[in-house]
């Protein structure tokens, strides 16, 4: 299918954008603080979201909500951050909170619904009395305003199969909406299709209209141009009035969230409609419409199907008539949607209703996907491990996507819904792993207006003030920073191209071999021929159905004959992720394992002024070589290293283990930052909130034991003459540290290994601050998870 428009250039910056919720009452003063607090935190933008929780009082796409958003926008130009507009109230997105529909009740979602009937007919049946065929009024409920669509007989094995489809009849259907049973003998199954509102529903602004809700907005049908169109003008049209020349300028992005046809919530076995749907499927197979109609029940014949649309499963009709919807979705909702914003000076990102779709994750300037409710995680488990299993293939569906459109940034939103216990390890974890397979715009779910009442609990983690580790945060959003910026100005050579089904790219074991060895891939369309454009080796995993029938040896060595660079690790390193940047710029090492790695990596070129680039610490160390040319990797878990040339930084040069220890004891933590009521801290019976606390796990002193927040640790440590460089060994934290060495903050620790390189000390007394934050689940889910500066905390030079 071609694209009728433009390929937007990135206009935007690319690095980590906060989804912000606006869940209560807002005012300016609130609206202006939190873009603040954002803004020091060091994001390149946000993206506004009406949620959820939103007032009455301020309403949704009301004069009062968009001056506000005209505030924010204002503020952001002002702060120097980019905004994405978000295009519905919650989500899934293309209903303006149920406006469409309230505008035209026939712009609802549409979908096909059947009714079975089964029929026994005696042999010597019909005859020529029309009575003998007997006849059967369909009916779906109470329903005023369902359309009977077709009537099908199929063969039946008499205990509820069919046989086979080769003699279905199409049965006319007479007035007022009675079947004539005019069938051969034996066992029938008839199926009544109709076509009616698929009952569906999304997430609305205000707390009444969430899921379940008699007052959720119904969801528009975005098969339908009208209802389209009708989005289109209430929505974006209602922005652009408010907004004029911020956009293209400090509003870069329009994000549309997870379309889906039916809704939330919708009727039982629905599949997607809108009507003259049939003719469409016809004119795609060359055939009548009404071979489609005698085709429809079999809609329903397979097990697992996406209700919201294609099932990568599918075959010969169902396959057919899955496209048919798809490609309609793709021109009546998303090309509509991106002819809008490549008017307006904007990029159409977001992401699709599912995480393998790379075709419709195409449709957009800024391709994105997203990963929320903890289906990905650090660890082997194959479900949730990021290598295994649809949701594992979003990076690089988003990547490849961007990559097929040219470049543009590749968009995900992360982190959402993964509840209070996500840790800061977690989430560096999954940042990597989306920034490893090319995606450079990171939308981090969510930073919350309020957690008054039960907006703590709705898709939390809030990421900002109403969490724990909120001040740990900072130091990761500028690791992000600065790796989505490399990769966007060097972007990474992808030498091999795995071939895949528009709707469902492929992962498993050949994915897992590729990753594992340090051969780079993105996902090329098969029914797209430009995306084939730059790759080396195209594979088709059909072809190799596990890694023993894929030969990485074979492989790598017929990449190195076409001069594409290839990154071998010996030993093995089955946990690295080697991403090559082009035109020389260098290489990126991310660990997605748990031990550290320990290898020499064989690259294809290393310049004599290369060295060691940390992204986090934003500090470069010499590189170690062998007589064969390789470069030894030294890298622990969640950490990330840049092999780039020097310009001129400063390079400290590769020293000896540390020779000398220095256990540091006198440690007094004082509570600095709590989350909520002081008192609700208290154990019950009550306990007195201690002033000051030690060494250990904070949730085993009384008073402590649901804190959730931060405390201060100090302790005097006399360093000696000649210590020269020195870290700082933590030991156990729970759960992220930040130290300062008199006063001035000199590392960060978010994650294990507690480790902080404290630069050179001078002799003499010194005073050691390190600021523990711990788990925001112990205030709001009553956790126990351990917190503080357990230790044993030792100084290392």
């Amino acid at each position: 299918m071609t694209d009728p428009h433009p390929r937007l250039p990135g206009v935007g910056p690319v690095g980590p954008y906060a989804f912000v919720f606006w869940n209560d009452d807002l005012d300016d003063a609130g609206v202006v603080a939190q873009l603040q607090e954002i803004s020091e935190a060091g994001f390149v933008g946000v993206t506004l979201s009406a949620r959820v929780g939103l007032s009455r009082r301020v309403g949704y796409l009301t004069d009062e909500f968009l001056r506000l958003v005209r505030v924010a926008v204002d503020e952001c130009a002002r702060l120097g951050l980019a905004v994405m507009l978000y295009d519905e109230a919650s989500y899934p997105s293309g209903s303006a909170n149920g406006a469409v529909v309230a505008r035209d009740p026939a712009s609802a979602a549409r979908c096909l619904v059947p009714v079975t009937h089964d029929v026994e007919v005696p042999a010597g049946a019909p005859s020529d009395d029309p009575a003998d065929a007997g006849y059967w009024r369909p009916a779906l409920g109470r329903d005023l305003d369902a359309r009977l669509l077709a009537v099908v007989g199929r063969r039946s094995d008499g205990a509820g199969g069919v046989v086979g489809d080769d003699d279905a009849v199409l049965l006319p259907v007479r007035m007022p909406g009675l079947v004539r049973l005019d069938l051969p003998p034996g066992a029938w199954r008839v199926t009544a299709v109709f076509d009616a509102a698929s009952g569906g529903t999304i997430r609305g602004a205000h707390a009444e209209q969430d899921d379940g809700s008699a007052l959720a907005p119904p969801a528009a049908d975005l098969l339908n141009p009208d209802a389209v169109a009708a989005f289109l003008e209430l929505t974006h049209d209602a922005y652009a009035a408010a907004l004029g020349e911020h956009l293209g300028t400090t509003v870069v992005a329009m994000f549309t969230d997870e379309p889906f046809l039916l809704g939330r919530g919708h009727r039982p076995l629905a599949r997607p409609y809108t009507p003259g749907l049939e003719a469409e499927v016809a004119a795609a197979l060359e055939i009548d419409v009404a071979d489609v109609l005698h085709r429809l029940p079999e809609l329903w014949d397979g097990e697992g199907t996406r209700p919201g649309g294609t099932d990568p499963d599918a075959t010969g009709f169902v396959r057919d008539w899955d496209d048919a919807v798809r490609a309609r979705l793709h021109r009546v909702y998303y090309d509509a949607q991106a002819a809008w914003c490549a008017a307006h000076g904007l990029a159409l990102t977001g992401h699709p209703a599912e995480p393998d779709d790379l075709a419709t994750a195409a449709r957009l300037h800024w391709p994105g996907q997203d990963t929320v409710w903890r289906w990905v995680l650090p660890g082997d488990d194959a479900a949730t491990s990021g290598i295994d299993g649809p949701e594992s293939t979003a990076p690089k569906v988003a990547a490849s996507a961007a990559r097929a459109r040219g470049g543009v940034p590749a968009v995900t939103e992360v982190l959402g819904a993964y509840g209070w216990r996500l840790s800061l390890d977690e989430a560096r974890w999954l940042l990597d792993w989306y920034l490893s397979r090319g995606v450079t715009t990171p939308v981090l779910h969510a930073f919350f207006s309020s957690v008054r009442g039960g907006r703590a609990f709705e898709s939390e983690p809030d990421l900002g003030r109403w969490n724990s580790w909120w001040p740990h945060l900072p130091p990761l959003v500028g690791y992000v920073r600065r790796v989505a910026q490399l990769l966007d100005g060097a972007p990474p050579v992808w030498p091999v191209g795995l071939l895949s089904r528009p709707d469902a790219a492929p992962s498993g074991p050949v994915v897992r071999a590729l990753l594992e060895a340090q051969v780079d891939f993105g996902y090329v369309d098969r029914d797209d021929e430009r995306a084939a454009a730059g790759y080396v080796v195209l594979l088709d995993p059909d072809d190799v159905p596990d890694a023993a029938a894929l030969d990485v040896v074979r492989l790598k060595e017929r990449l190195r004959a076409a001069g594409a660079p290839v990154v071998d690790a010996e030993p093995a390193a089955p946990d690295l992720r080697a991403v090559v940047l082009s035109d020389g710029a260098g290489y990126v090492a991310f660990h997605e394992g748990e031990a550290p790695i320990r290898t020499w990596l064989r690259l294809p070129s290393v310049p004599d002024d290369a060295c060691w680039w940390d992204p986090f610490t934003d500090t470069r160390h010499a590189v170690e070589r062998d007589d064969h040319g390789r470069v030894l990797l030294e890298l622990e878990r969640r950490r990330t290293l840049a092999l780039v040339p020097a310009v001129g930084h400063p390079v400290a040069p590769v020293g000896p283990a540390a020779g000398h220890r220095l256990e540091v004891t006198g440690w007094r933590g004082t509570v600095e930052r709590v989350l909520g009521d002081p008192d609700a801290f208290a154990d019950d019976p009550p306990a007195v909130v201690p002033a000051h606390v030690g060494l250990g796990d904070w949730t085993r002193v009384p008073g402590l034991r649901r804190l959730s927040g931060s405390v201060r640790y100090s302790a005097e440590v006399d360093v000696p003459d000649g210590a020269g460089a020195a870290r700082l060994e933590l030991g156990v934290v729970g759960e992220a540290a930040t130290v300062s060495v008199d006063g001035v903050v000199v590392g960060h620790a978010p994650s294990a290994p507690y480790v902080v390189d404290l630069g050179m000390l001078a002799p003499g007394t010194r005073t050691l601050d390190v600021l523990v934050s711990n788990s925001a689940a112990n205030y709001y889910e009553g956790d126990r998870r351990p917190s503080g500066l357990v230790g044993p905390v030792a100084l290392t030079w």
